[in-house]
């Protein structure tokens, strides 16, 4: 979602967002090559690299994009432990349905749905987010939501 505020074109650092996301540079490397093979994010190594989109926030779908991060069918996967029901389990059936529905109702927004509004103000505040800016600002409070009550 922080990159969807980013200018087109522009690289984001990602220790800074590892760290102001308080993960490992490492884990988000990986998360960034899945998102790389997945075509939705661009990678870049060295001093002026780091990451961005490599398309519109509007033309990638949130399902698709969960699916290529968590992949498919692995609600519950008989393969790891093999059952002997296996072909004929219902519930393996009734996961896998919906994971699907979970998927395709994901399908509906894309990740310039979820990166708007309220989101978008908390990310700006966390990172400071300005034109051409790398994200190598200190962070700032996140403004609570005043439609949550806080």
């Amino acid at each position: 979602m922080h990159l969807t505020l980013a200018e087109p074109g522009v690289w984001i650092a990602t220790p800074t967002v590892a760290q102001r996301f308080g993960i490992s540079v490492h884990h988000l490397q990986k998360i960034a090559q899945t998102l790389v093979r997945a075509g939705a994010v661009e990678a870049r190594q060295g001093r002026s690299g780091g990451v961005r989109l490599a398309r519109d926030p509007r033309e990638i779908r949130l399902g698709r994009l969960v699916a290529d991060l968590e992949g498919v069918g692995t609600a519950v996967d008989c393969r790891r432990d093999p059952c002997p029901l296996i072909g004929r389990c219902r519930l393996k059936w009734a996961f896998d349905a919906a994971e699907q529905a979970f998927f395709l109702e994901l399908d509906r927004l894309t990740l310039a749905d979820v990166a708007a509004g309220p989101t978008a103000v908390a990310l700006r505040a966390l990172f400071r987010t300005e034109p051409g800016d790398r994200g190598n600002a200190p962070a700032a409070p996140v403004p609570t939501d005043p439609t949550s009550g806080n």
